[in-house]
């Protein structure tokens, strides 16, 4: 167990705080915190009008309803300044948000506005391959294009993220679904050490079996209530190349499709955990257009004959496709122009048992409200995924220690969906989440009248006010808020750290 004690940060930090208090005492806690970063670290503090301050507060944002106006950014480099940011902002009652890559399209869940002060990673970028090349200690500030890049020389590839530019910190902490996870589980339960940053500015390390094993059993999907995470240790697998790409199919194939993605759920996947796939179904209203994809891959040098059988000739011909053996790290580079940064976007996430009607209906309800809510919609385009989940991948979880998420490894197979609705302009925010809700909604009726629901809501795909924490086991719930209650008694990452799902709320 490593302990690093953040008194001398502290100690230096209190006077320069009172003396900057002093001067600036008619203004709010954010301003004094602002210029007290501005006095110990200038080059990492940004304020409006900088280039530092536009690049962190809307480059970085993979959707613009998330570009936001902080007091100003501080952008640390090292776990210690964390540190320094945290006991500054507790002292003087500073609201603020952390960033690491960005791709949460919920505003103020991973920014701030004029109240509060930006913490952004951005510089925590820091990759490491251990000398037996077992595990990978990768900074927060990091994306998942990073990670596979820097493992691919050494054929080597992790639990992570599928595509690049989502981050580091925000998949592991909400549990993250991989291309992998059929053999391995949750990204998050490929995760060897935490290091982490307190409430209480001490900095420490949490293994399944040190001291801080409690909070470790938390970070694994337990979302940004307990700590402040600095880098995580990953197990790395072995890849050199693995099969994976794009098929698209055209929307006359709609049953074939659905039939596939059914039979996949329910047979291709249990029987072959190296096989994944990403279905999705996406729809412009305004021109009546809905277009069938699915993301293949298969974790092997031979291809199998049969995974994707229901996705090919001849029972299902893709009128593209780029399927191919190549490395991860070259998919996931090519396909990150697919979602680029600077539309407007907003998630929603169901969940059903693997069952053809559930597909069916999921389908109907979901085209039918879109066409019927959206149309006039500029630029609309909206999406559902099917995310097949096995007994294999929860088991997975069971046998690395568990997870907060606690998912019912009995009524496995299950389908996870995210609906994915992107647009351009602002004015139509209210319209759009509106109707995200309704169609959400909608199809929860259909699922509950058809007694096809499963309960479990993944953390990573959530729209603002969906029931995450409500969706884990009441057991678990219970302990992640003694675990909370332990490690932040003052509730600062609950009432100082604004954005993402609080357990104590639940």
């Amino acid at each position: 167990m490593t302990l690093i004690t953040t008194t001398v940060a502290f100690l230096l930090a209190v006077p320069a705080l009172a003396a900057t208090s002093a001067v600036n005492s008619s203004l709010g806690g954010e301003k004094v915190a602002c210029a007290m970063f501005r006095l110990k670290y200038p080059e990492q503090t940004y304020y409006p009008g900088s280039a530092g301050y536009v690049y962190e507060t809307q480059s970085v944002y993979w959707s613009a309803t998330t570009f936001n106006g902080p007091a100003c950014i501080f952008v640390p480099q090292n776990a210690q300044q964390v540190s320094l940011a945290v006991t500054t902002m507790t002292l003087t009652l500073s609201k603020f948000a952390v960033r690491g890559g960005g791709h949460m399209p919920i505003p103020g869940y991973n920014g701030i506005d004029s109240t509060g002060i930006l913490l952004s990673a951005s510089n925590l970028t820091a990759l490491a391959l251990s000398s037996d090349k077992s595990t990978v200690s990768v900074g927060p500030g990091n994306r998942w294009g990073d990670v596979y890049s820097y493992l691919a020389p050494s054929n080597l590839a992790a639990v992570g993220g599928r595509v690049g530019h989502v981050g580091v910190p925000g998949l592991l902490l909400g549990g993250g679904i991989s291309f992998y996870s059929s053999q391995h589980g949750f990204a998050s339960d490929n995760v060897v050490k935490y290091q982490c940053v307190l409430s209480s500015g001490i900095v420490v390390e949490a293994t399944a079996s040190n001291t801080y094993s409690d909070l470790f059993w938390a970070l694994r999907g337990g979302g940004n209530s307990f700590c402040i995470v600095t880098r995580f240790d990953l197990k790395t697998v072995p890849s050199s190349e693995v099969h994976i790409g794009i098929a698209q199919y055209d929307q006359s194939q709609s049953k074939s499709y659905l039939d596939g993605v059914y039979n996949f759920g329910k047979y291709s996947a249990p029987a072959d955990p190296k096989a994944a796939i990403i279905p999705t179904i996406l729809t412009f209203p305004s021109v009546g257009l809905t277009v069938y994809a699915a993301a293949k891959f298969y974790d092997s040098l031979t291809d199998s004959p049969t995974a994707f059988e229901n996705f090919t000739a001849p029972r299902l011909p893709p009128v593209a496709d780029s399927y191919a053996l190549q490395p991860l790290a070259s998919y996931i580079a090519a396909t990150d122009a697919l979602q680029p940064n600077g539309l407007r976007q907003a998630f929603r996430t169901l969940s059903s048992l693997v069952d053809r009607e559930a597909v069916q209906g999921i389908h109907d309800t979901f085209i039918s409200q879109v066409s019927s809510k959206l149309t006039s919609v500029a630029g609309l385009q909206a999406s559902i995924t099917f995310q097949p989940v096995t007994k294999s991948f929860l088991q997975k979880s069971v046998d690395s220690g568990g997870n907060p998420q606690g998912v019912d490894i009995s009524k496995a197979p299950f389908f996870w969906q995210v609906i994915n609705l992107t647009w351009q302009n602002s004015s139509d925010d209210a319209v759009v989440q509106a109707a995200a809700d309704e169609i959400t909604a909608a199809i929860n009726a259909f699922l509950a009248q058809k007694s096809l629901s499963a309960t479990y809501l993944y953390m990573n795909d959530a729209g603002k006010g969906q029931p995450v924490f409500q969706s884990y086991p009441a057991t678990n719930l219970r302990k992640l808020k003694t675990i909370r209650a332990k490690y932040d008694p003052l509730s600062i990452y609950t009432n100082l750290l604004v954005g993402g799902w609080k357990v104590a709320d639940a």
